[in-house]
């Protein structure tokens, strides 16, 4: 990565704080920001910001989530679910040291003035980006509407006032910091080791982030351009509770694990009743074909083969076939051109990454979208929900690929758009005209 130059920090600080210029000691803020109801800051100390700038340029900041030195590092942290019982938030942990043999110190909380520039940096240079990351966002809210209360010591007559302080309090992230006293390549194990005592003596979960996509939206199916268009219809059609349940559990996640699985149990609602009516239908062709003859023990025969295969399949299995059923409902209530149009608006390249990749976590399982054939497409889809599916609720040690939570979740996001346009047109097949 390319080294970073005292004005790219300044670019980065443009993103958040209304900079109007800098000389050789201070920065000048346009807009000054408000500590709190008395004490606000319109000038920064540049030598912060250029300590900063070098330590970054020292470290390894390939992943924005990331930043490693030799003999610390900074994780960018994401909670997972609720917090706990006790509302206890990982910023009450300020420094926790292990014992003198290991030598780490570990402190949580707030990011640093490093982390906090290198993170701004990373969304400027993703600025083709068709929104504002919605952390930016927050972070610029924050500024404006004095949300960093508390920060100062009332009591003392002239508080000291740091980029690093302000920036921390604003940007909406937590980061966990280690610090060795020798040089050390296992820093993401001893962060994962903290993590795990934190959760099991606080009942506090957290992860360290594989990246900073959440903090964008990304991987999130989002539709404010379509929203964007024109005020919203009232609906004009009831749907079922329970789908529609599903469905609001699966938007509210923040697990792609979770989103993935409540919209699998939207077509999954409907597997018994596809399977059944398919069933009897191949029973009754039998009987209707032309060639069938009550008089021939061989036809009738072979209408009893049927059924007994059918109910074997189905006791083996604990019920229904369910790749078989999946498919049923994707022939009945998906349309291949409506799902390739959805999954285009949420993002081009979909299409073609389902055409040539497949999950890790799974078999080989590409789908080609714009195949000719609507069947084939149709089963290849079903094959390919159905493995990840079962790569989520099954995790058996073995020679079977299995998914890992929070190590897969970024690939596995890529599943979601694919499985929640189909669950809507499945949704939207089964409702009722007002």
């Amino acid at each position: 990565m390319s080294e970073l130059a005292f004005e790219d920090s300044i670019n980065a600080l443009k993103l958040v704080l209304g900079i109007d210029a800098w000389t050789d000691s201070q920065i000048i803020l346009e807009n000054p920001v408000h500590i709190d109801a008395q004490n606000q800051v319109d000038r920064l100390d540049v030598a912060e910001l250029k300590a900063a700038t070098k330590n970054l340029n020292e470290g390894n900041r390939e992943n924005a989530a990331h930043l490693k030195w030799d003999t610390r590092c900074e994780y960018l942290i994401v909670r997972n679910g609720a917090l706990g019982p006790a509302g206890i938030l990982p910023r009450d942990f300020d420094e926790i040291i292990s014992s003198e043999e290991n030598g780490l110190k570990y402190s949580i909380g707030n990011p640093s003035l490093e982390f906090g520039v290198n993170l701004l940096h990373s969304a400027l240079d993703a600025g083709n980006a068709r929104r504002v990351p919605f952390f930016i966002q927050n972070t610029r809210r924050r500024l404006r509407e004095r949300r960093l209360m508390g920060y100062l010591d009332p009591s003392s007559p002239a508080p000291e006032v740091s980029l690093e302080k302000i920036l921390g309090e604003a940007l909406p992230v937590t980061t966990l910091r280690i610090e060795s006293t020798r040089t050390r390549a296992d820093f993401k194990d001893a962060a994962e080791a903290f993590l795990f005592q934190l959760a099991f003596n606080y009942d506090v979960s957290y992860r360290v982030a594989a990246n900073t996509d959440h903090l964008s939206g990304a991987g999130r199916v989002r539709r404010r351009g379509r929203a964007a268009e024109a005020a919203m219809d009232a609906p004009r059609m009831t749907y079922n509770s329970d789908l529609v349940h599903h469905y609001q559990l699966a938007v509210s996640a923040e697990s792609p694990m979770l989103q993935y699985l409540s919209y699998y149990h939207i077509a999954e609602h409907f597997f018994e009743k596809v399977f059944n009516d398919d069933f009897e239908e191949q029973v009754r062709r039998k009987i209707a074909d032309p060639a069938f003859s009550l008089k021939r023990s061989k036809d009738i025969k072979a209408v009893i083969k049927l059924v007994t295969a059918t109910q074997r399949r189905v006791r083996d299995e604990g019920g229904v076939d369910e790749q078989r059923a999946l498919a049923l409902v994707l022939e009945g209530y998906v349309t291949i051109s409506r799902l390739i149009d959805d999954l285009t608006a949420h993002d081009p390249d979909l299409i073609e990454y389902y055409k040539s990749n497949s999950p890790s976590f799974s078999e080989n399982v590409p789908v080609n979208l714009e195949a000719d054939r609507d069947l084939e497409v149709k089963a290849a889809l079903a094959k390919r929900i159905y493995q990840t599916r079962n790569s989520l609720v099954h995790a058996k040690d073995g020679a079977r690929p299995k998914y890992f939570p929070f190590v897969d979740d970024a690939e596995l996001s890529k599943e979601v758009p694919l499985l929640r346009f189909c669950a809507e047109q499945v949704i939207i097949a089964h409702g009722k005209v007002m």
